[in-house]
């Protein structure tokens, strides 16, 4: 290769993999290329008959404060009497470069002095910005689960909603896999520094999987704001409204969900029906809605007009059926097969099987109704 020949590849590491940069810059000096320009995700490799030596370490003083900006400031000029030039930051990492000409001993010769000074507070920072989504996120949706009691089988009703889910999933893992992955490799450092011994170098496969982090969550992004825009494409949600009531229908790879609420002078009418593809689906909306009738919070959340009620068994016909009643109406909840139903009504006698099956009837033909009107 010709002097002053440059070539880029691929080169990003974060805060906790400042050891595994190092090696690689410095395995790129001894095969004769030193470092020329760092980008986003890659670095400038310059083909150099005496490279200079780099030094790698993570930034500190990241804050605005003039007490934070003064020590920085002093410890670059040391840093540059001594030999070394900060040439970019990058990543929460400092790159220093040897300065023409000399060729400097490195900054960082003492392992403990290393684990005190530089690694100890740098790794725990980086640990805990590795929590911290995962911290708020479970703490919000704890509160708001105990708060607000949902229906989270709803979940399943939604293609979009459970592939949110999905990545959202993902996304905490992987938050959480690399926040316990540094917790350890502070760990090695600690021990490293208490006994003398070189301090640890994370592998450079595992290093630059980290590096790639913004990339991985651009693509999980992505790929979540592309599901909703098929989701909306294919329209497995709808709804219509008349003069009374609104009727939805959700589709999902899981379950067809129907829903209507009526509130007119011929009396209030509720139906919900659930198609469920898998028994345990339909075993959990079943229970439930049964929980719901009994929890007053619950039937206010969801905006049922009566009190908490007791439910009785019922032999109707279905494989399993549970009536109940109050002061204006009644309300019914059944199961047959992997089929869910559930209805509140004034003035109609749930316990009347043909009556029910009109009003079922009825609900599945407004549902067809609306699905040929958005196909057309």
């Amino acid at each position: 290769m010709k002097q002053g020949e440059t070539c880029r590849r691929w080169f990003r590491y974060t805060a906790e993999d400042a050891k595994a940069a190092q090696a690689e810059l410095d395995e790129w000096a001894e095969q004769g290329w030193e470092l020329a320009e760092l980008g986003i995700f890659t670095a400038t490799f310059r083909r150099s008959t005496q490279p200079r030596r780099c030094w790698v370490e993570p930034a500190r003083w990241k804050s605005i404060r003039c007490r934070d900006e003064q020590a920085r400031a002093d410890y670059l000029e040391l840093c540059c009497e001594a030999g070394w030039d900060l040439i970019d930051e990058a990543g929460g990492l400092f790159y220093f470069q040897a300065q023409a000409g000399r060729h400097p001993v490195p900054i960082q010769t003492d392992g403990s002095v290393e684990w005190e000074e530089v690694l100890k507070k740098s790794l725990w920072n980086q640990a805990y910005t590795f929590f911290y989504l995962v911290i708020y996120w479970a703490a919000w949706a704890g509160g708001q689960f105990f708060r607000d009691q949902p229906r989270v089988w709803e979940l399943f009703l939604s293609n979009e909603a459970m592939i949110a889910q999905l990545f959202l999933l993902l996304w905490i893992t992987l938050e959480l896999f690399l926040g316990l992955r540094v917790v350890r490799y502070r760990r090695r450092c600690r021990r490293a520094a208490e006994t003398g011994e070189p301090m640890p170098v994370p592998s450079r496969r595992s290093a630059r999987f980290r590096g790639s982090m913004p990339l991985v969550y651009t693509v999980l992004g992505f790929v979540l704001i592309l599901s909703f825009v098929i989701g909306a494409n294919t329209q497995d949600l709808h709804s219509s409204y008349d003069l009374n009531g609104r009727l939805t229908v959700e589709k999902s790879v899981f379950a067809h969900g129907i829903e209507y609420r009526e509130f007119s002078d011929q009396g209030d009418l509720w139906m919900e029906s659930y198609d469920c593809k898998t028994s345990w689906l339909a075993d959990i909306i079943c229970g439930d809605l049964r929980r719901i009738e009994r929890d007053e919070d619950r039937l206010h959340h969801y905006f049922h007009m009566h009190s908490a009620v007791e439910l009785n068994e019922a032999d109707l016909g279905y494989d399993q059926a549970w009536t109940y009643a109050w002061g204006a109406g009644s309300g019914l909840i059944f199961r047959q097969e992997d089929r869910v139903v559930h209805i509140e009504a004034e003035r109609v006698d749930l316990t009347d099987r043909s009556a029910v099956e009109g009003l079922l009837a009825w609900l599945e033909q407004a549902a067809c109704t609306l699905d040929e009107s958005v196909v057309a």
